[in-house]
């Protein structure tokens, strides 16, 4: 853990409290290169706090760290009256609840922390520790002159815990929806944010005790974002699709 180059006292602050959550030492700048660093300490790893972002670097050029991504895009087309492939899939009102059980980037919990609102409620869930801080953070701190975008991500709350703990600690019917947006086994290769993502995600892939679990939880609707095509539909119960360009939303509708 070390700061910026140019890091002030409120970062070296930031990175003290950060290193004792992540039970990591912090190691001072001293306005040495990451890669001269690298060397000295004989590290391979780092996460670096800085005035503008929180990221995690790897000796072999790797890096990680916060962005809304196509959250923005989304937003921006809900906001001219388009349709969302979530929005589509789980029909989410304004103040609806939502337990995103998979943050990764972040994007679904932000779309979806639009859809419900001032008076709603999203809580996403994220297992990785390194990926579950450097998210919180930015949600909370990320700089965009659009206030409805802004407002959308800092609603997001953000719990640092497996999910299959979660769900047997919640009660029945807590939640409107639950989602699962798991770690595709191929990812998209254009997307850049996911091969960020997959190198510090959760491998594991959905089993069937969670999804009962989270059908306990849920009021209206259980979610599982997958490839197009994937057997993991079928095995796990959604037949309800709602495809989209590259991947598709399977549904498990509570009946009205």
């Amino acid at each position: 853990m070390t700061t910026s180059i140019k890091s002030k006292e409120f970062d070296v602050k930031d990175a003290y409290k950060l290193a004792e959550s992540l039970q990591i030492p912090y190691v001072p700048r001293e306005k040495r290169t990451l890669r001269k660093m690298f060397i000295e300490l004989e590290q391979k790893e780092a996460i670096i706090v800085s005035r503008i972002t929180w990221r995690y670097e790897r000796k072999d050029g790797y890096c990680f760290q916060f962005h809304p991504s196509m959250s923005a895009l989304r937003i921006k087309q809900l906001q001219l009256g388009g349709i969302d492939s979530l929005q589509r899939a789980a029909k989410i009102e304004q103040g609806d609840t939502v337990l995103d059980c998979t943050l990764g980037m972040g994007a679904d919990a932000i779309v979806a922390s639009f859809l419900v609102g001032e008076e709603g409620e999203v809580l996403a869930l994220e297992s990785q520790p390194i990926i579950a801080h450097l998210v919180r953070h930015g949600l909370a701190t990320f700089q965009t002159d659009r206030k409805v975008l802004k407002d959308a991500m800092q609603r997001v709350k953000v719990m640092q815990i497996d999910y299959r703990e979660y769900l047997k600690s919640c009660k029945s019917a807590s939640f409107d929806y639950v989602i699962f947006d798991p770690m595709f086994r191929e990812t998209i290769h254009a997307s850049q944010s996911m091969q960020q993502l997959k190198q510090l995600a959760n491998p594991h892939p959905l089993d069937q005790a969670s999804v009962q679990e989270a059908w306990r939880v849920a009021r209206k609707a259980v979610l599982l974002k997958e490839r197009l095509k994937s057997e993991q539909f079928q095995l796990l119960g959604f037949h309800e699709l709602f495809p989209s360009s590259q991947y598709a939303w399977g549904v498990k509708r509570k009946e009205e």
